[in-house]
């Protein structure tokens, strides 16, 4: 039976296998196939680092509640004995400053939020830096809203304390 063109029809749906040109296509659906399974399969290292960097934010994240609170039993608890912080309008605390300012309620926030948080884990220290925006009050003063914030936490007992911080104000260009 002849077609529109004068070829016969029962050849239009022949194929011909070609190893040559087969075989590259093959190839590159395996490899396609394998790498996508590799890459969705995280290393235990990366994993572990991952759940790091959520205990972390998460123990700021209770960090920050406990000082808009002034919940002066979980601030002990998290941050450090030895603590040093520099806050945004410059004043430097130890730990024990810290507990009597929110207790007196010479330092008060209303509210603190974070963004940009980025966390790098070594071995049992992790240094956390993002910015932040905060309203209250440092020795009846404003706290400066906008600003970038480092901290470095410790895994002691079990657990992360913060043992240093230091926020500065951004300021625009």
């Amino acid at each position: 039976m002849r077609g529109p063109l004068g070829r016969d029809q029962s050849q239009r749906f022949t194929m011909r296998y070609e190893p040559l040109t087969t075989f590259p296509i093959i190839a590159a659906l395996v490899l396609s196939t394998v790498s996508n399974a590799t890459a969705q399969q995280q290393s235990p290292r990366a994993r572990d680092a991952t759940s790091t960097e959520q205990a972390v934010q998460q123990q700021d994240q209770e960090r920050i509640r406990a000082q808009i609170t002034a919940d002066t039993l979980a601030l002990r608890r998290i941050y450090a004995d030895d603590f040093l912080g520099i806050g945004p309008t410059g004043v430097v605390r130890n730990k024990a400053q810290v507990i009597a300012d929110f207790t007196s309620h010479a330092l008060t926030y209303q509210s603190i939020t974070t963004a940009e948080v980025r966390v790098r884990i070594y071995g049992n220290t992790a240094v956390e830096t993002g910015r932040s925006t905060m309203v209250g009050q440092d020795l009846g003063k404003a706290v400066p809203r906008a600003n970038r914030f480092t901290r470095v936490w410790v895994m002691t007992a079990g657990r992360w304390q913060l043992v240093a911080n230091h926020y500065s104000p951004v300021t625009s260009p």
